[in-house]
C-alpha cells in the first residue's frame, strides 16, 4: 500500500485557518444506504437501547454540494436504529471551517464528532483535543479495523493511538482527450514519463494572438491568493521524484538541489507561457475544472463531476507518469473524522463513527460524494461504478502525502510564498526556495 512517507498522522494546525487544506470537487448521487444493514456492524447494545436521550453534535467541512445531503442522510439513518440518540449535523464551508472549529474548542463548545482536513490534526493532538479511539476499538473488537486498508488506518494514528478515521482521496492524472487530439497527440495515451509530462504540457498550452495564455498545458497553482493550495500540485511533482518538501523530523527540504530542480522545471513552464496564472482566469475551482488546462492532478472525488460536466468521452484518467526512478506515486489527501476528547457522550459518538464507516453505509456515502471507501470489502463494488474508480484504487497502492510534523503549517506557509516568488519572477527559484526555507527554519526554532 502507501509508502512509508504516508504512514502516521499527517500534520497541520487547525488554529492556522489561513493554511487550511481544501479537498476539491466531486460527483453526485445523494442516496444513502440501508440503515438496517449498516447498523448491524458492531453496534453497542447499551448505546442503542439507552433510556436516556442524547444529542450528538457532528460538524463536517464541505467543499462540494453533495457532501451536505450525504452526511445528513447518515445522521437520519443512524437515528432510525438508535432512537434515543439524536444527531445534529452542521456542515460548514471549508473556507470558514477551521476558524470556527478553533473558536468552538477555545470556548469549550466543540462538537462531539467532527471532520479535519488532512493537514490539520497532529498539532492539536498533542494538546489533548481528540480522543484516542483505540480503547473503544479494542473494547468492541471492531470489525472495521481489519476491513480498513491498513495504511489508511495508520494515517490517523499518532504515538500509538488512533485519533482519526480517514475518508481518503487521491490525485491521479487527468487529461482532456479533445485537447490532445487538437495538439496532434494520441488522446488515449497520456504522458508515460516525468519528462514526457513537461513535453506534453508545452504542446498542449495555447496562447492568443497577443501572446496571452488561454490554456495551461499543466494545471499548477501559481499564487497564494485566497489561500490557494500551491503546495499540493507541487507535492504531486515532488512525489514522482521520491521527494517531499520537509523531512520526517519536520525540517524544510524544499531548498534542496533536487527540490529546486523541480521548482525550476515548473517555473520554466510559467516563463514560457505554458501555464496560466490563476489571477488571470477569474474562475472558481481549478483551471482543469474550468476547461482552462489540458492536464492536471485532480482530486479523485472530482472525476465523476468532471465526466458529467465535460463529457465522459473527453476525459482520460490514469496513474501519474513514471518518475525518474520508475515510481508513479500519487498524492493522497482526504478528511479525517475524529471524536472530541471532552465529548460528554463518547460511547454514543463512537457508535456514530462505527455506523458511518460500516460497509453499506459508507459505500452509499462514497457513491454520493465520490470519496473513496477506505474499506477493503467495498473495493470491487466501488470499482464497478466506473473505470475511474479502478484508477483511484490502483493509485492508493503507491500514494504519498504530508509527513507527520507539527511544523506543517509554518513550512507550508513559506513554501507557498517561495513558489509564488519563483513563478512571478520576483526571485530566482533557487533564491526563493532558499530564503523561505531559512525563514521557516527560523520560525520553527522559536516555537
Amino acid at each position: 500500500m502507501f509508502q512509508k512517507k504516508t504512514k502516521g498522522l499527517i500534520a497541520g494546525a487547525i488554529a492556522s485557518s489561513m493554511l487550511m487544506l481544501s479537498a476539491c470537487s466531486t460527483d453526485g448521487n445523494t442516496t444513502a444506504g440501508s440503515a438496517s444493514s449498516s447498523a448491524g456492524a458492531n453496534n453497542s447494545q447499551a448505546a442503542a437501547k439507552s433510556s436516556t436521550p442524547v444529542t450528538l453534535q457532528v460538524w463536517m467541512p464541505v467543499n462540494i454540494p453533495e457532501l451536505d445531503p450525504a452526511i445528513k442522510q447518515i445522521g437520519t439513518n443512524f437515528e432510525k436504529t438508535h432512537p434515543n440518540i439524536k444527531v445534529e449535523i452542521t456542515t460548514i464551508p471549508f473556507a470558514d471551517y477551521f476558524q470556527k472549529l478553533s473558536v468552538a474548542y477555545a470556548g469549550g463548545i466543540q462538537p462531539d464528532v467532527h471532520g479535519l482536513g488532512f493537514g490539520q490534526l497532529i498539532s492539536t493532538v498533542d494538546q489533548g483535543n481528540y480522543m484516542d479511539m483505540n480503547p473503544l476499538i479494542e473494547k468492541d473488537n471492531w470489525s472495521g479495523k481489519s476491513d480498513f486498508f491498513p495504511d489508511i488506518l495508520k494515517a490517523g494514528q499518532w504515538n500509538g493511538g488512533t485519533y482519526g478515521l480517514l475518508i481518503p482521496e487521491t490525485r491521479p492524472l487527468v487529461w482532456r482527450k479533445d485537447y490532445f487530439q487538437e495538439a496532434g497527440l494520441d488522446p488515449n495515451k497520456p504522458p508515460q514519463t516525468y519528462d514526457e509530462l513537461f513535453a506534453y504540457a508545452k504542446k498542449l498550452s495555447k496562447k492568443d494572438s497577443s501572446g496571452k495564455v488561454t490554456r495551461s498545458g499543466l494545471d499548477i497553482t501559481t499564487s497564494t491568493v485566497n489561500n490557494a493550495n500551491s503546495e499540493q500540485p507541487y507535492l504531486s511533482m515532488l512525489l514522482l521524484n521520491g521527494l517531499n518538501f520537509y523531512d520526517d523530523k519536520g525540517n524544510p527540504t524544499f531548498d534542496s538541489p533536487e527540490s529546486v530542480k523541480v521548482t525550476n522545471q515548473l517555473t520554466d513552464l510559467v516563463k514560457d507561457k505554458d501555464v496560466m496564472f490563476q489571477a488571470d482566469s477569474n474562475v472558481t475551482g481549478t483551471l482543469f475544472q474550468n476547461s482552462l488546462a489540458a492536464m492536471g492532478f485532480q482530486s479523485s472525488y472530482s472525476l465523476g463531476q468532471l465526466t458529467q460536466s465535460i463529457g465522459n468521452d473527453k476525459i482520460g484518467f490514469a496513474l501519474p507518469p513514471k518518475g525518474p526512478t520508475g515510481k508513479q506515486t500519487s498524492l493522497m489527501l482526504g478528511t479525517f473524522m475524529t471524536i472530541a476528547k471532552k465529548s460528554a457522550h463518547p460511547q454514543e459518538a463512537w457508535e456514530f463513527m462505527k455506523f458511518m464507516f460500516s460497509p453499506d453505509e459508507f459505500f452509499q456515502f462514497a457513491k454520493a460524494t465520490g470519496y473513496v471507501p477506505p474499506l477493503q470489502s467495498q473495493q470491487a463494488k466501488f470499482e464497478g461504478l466506473g473505470d475511474a474508480n479502478k484508477v483511484i484504487f490502483a493509485s492508493m497502492k503507491d500514494a504519498g502525502g504530508f509527513l507527520p510534523s507539527s511544523n506543517w503549517s509554518i513550512i507550508t506557509k513559506y513554501l507557498r510564498i517561495g513558489l509564488e516568488e519563483a513563478y512571478y519572477g520576483k526571485k530566482t527559484p533557487e533564491q526563493a526556495m532558499k530564503d523561505n526555507a531559512n525563514k521557516a527554519r527560523q520560525e520553527v526554532s522559536k516555537k
